[in-house]
């Protein structure tokens, strides 16, 4: 599947779009994105895209054009083309979309913002977007534009399934994550910062990466806002969508104050 074939007159981008999306967190997935798959070898994708195909048999679909929003370095993406499901990627990452051409199979995949997609309406089956990507996504109402252009590039029927940290994984310190005593390729030490009164968490990464003959030390800063159910769901049938559903993680149960995360299945009516 081309990606070409998608693309509309649209640029995917408005003039402050990626400001409005990653502030204040620039340069978020620039210098790890050369060790991002390296850093997350032990994440169970297979199992993330088993969740997803229990979640479309639950629904009666097979999607023929999948769309994987915040795609990152392609690993879901090209874990449904590995098995049958036409699919591409789009990512605010430069950087991390250079990756997308590297997976087996490769994920075509372009570089745009969730907000703002330059996608045909009416292109794709299945809009999925996995691993808190849209945690990132740091004002409510720039979310709200993410599912309206979801809800956009769906055709009727088409189905749009997201995960969100919850406030309590992103309160109790999920980020504070350290492997300094492993003789991983990739070293990392990660200090998470709480602030309840706007609802974000910040999380100061320090890696160094010791392999290929390079001992490279660098920095990130990243961002997550936590979304109340309440607010994502009254968002999602704003933008349009009909039977909204929302779950604790791998599950078909509702989500409990003490989930860490939440999946929601919505569907465009």
């Amino acid at each position: 599947m081309d990606l070409r074939s998608f693309l509309s007159r649209r640029t995917g981008q408005t003039p402050g779009a990626a400001d409005a999306t990653t502030t204040p967190g620039h340069g978020e997935f620039e210098a790890v994105a050369d060790f991002y798959d390296s850093l997350m070898h032990a994440v169970p994708y297979s199992q993330w895209v088993d969740y997803l195909e229990a979640i479309l048999r639950r629904c009666d679909l097979r999607p023929a054009r999948t769309l994987d929003l915040c795609c990152g370095t392609g690993k879901v993406g090209s874990c449904l083309r590995a098995r049958g499901y036409p699919a591409v990627g789009i990512d605010l990452s430069a950087p991390m979309v250079a990756h997308c051409k590297n997976q087996r199979p490769p994920l075509p995949a372009a570089v745009q913002d969730a907000s703002c997609l330059g996608l045909r309406g009416g292109a794709f089956d299945l809009v999925v977007s996995l691993f808190d990507s849209l945690n990132y996504i740091l004002q409510p109402q720039t979310l709200k534009a993410a599912f309206d252009e979801a809800y956009r590039v769906l055709g009727d029927g088409g189905l749009l399934v997201f995960d969100l940290n919850t406030q309590r994984a992103l309160s109790a310190g999920l980020f504070n994550q350290s492997n300094l005593d492993s003789g991983a390729p990739l070293l990392y030490s990660w200090k998470a910062v709480w602030d309840a009164k706007t609802r974000i968490c910040r999380v100061d990464m320090w890696f160094n990466w010791r392999a290929d003959g390079r001992d490279l030390v660098f920095e990130e800063t990243h961002y997550q806002y936590a979304y109340d159910n309440e607010q994502i769901l009254g968002m999602l049938q704003e933008a349009g969508f009909c039977r909204v559903r929302a779950y604790h993680a791998y599950t078909f149960r509702p989500p409990t104050p003490w989930s860490d995360r939440v999946f929601y299945v919505a569907v465009k009516g």
